[in-house]
């Protein structure tokens, strides 16, 4: 009986993969993965935005995602919404 769900080599899931290097106000937090196609960096803005984050500019700079905070004070709380949110997606 076949197995319910396809085996997938890590190393090519990984090789296809795309990284960024996510900074908020110039201060590294963590890296992103898009595993898939239908993933954009500009998804991590969103994600943002769903959670009450909208003072900021966001930038795409080769592998870096640059997120710079229009109130500097949310800077530390968006850190620590990100670093949760880098450790599970």
């Amino acid at each position: 009986m076949p197995e319910p769900f396809p085996f997938f080599n890590q190393g090519e899931e990984m090789k296809n993969a795309h990284t960024y290097n996510v900074y908020v106000n110039d201060d590294y937090v963590g890296n992103k993965i898009l595993f898939s196609q239908c993933e954009k960096i500009e998804d991590l803005s969103d994600y943002l935005n769903s959670k009450g984050f909208y003072n900021f500019q966001a930038e795409a700079e080769g592998d870096h995602y640059h997120l710079q905070m229009t109130e500097q004070d949310q800077g530390e709380v968006v850190k620590d919404e990100l670093h949760s949110y880098l450790r599970l997606h």
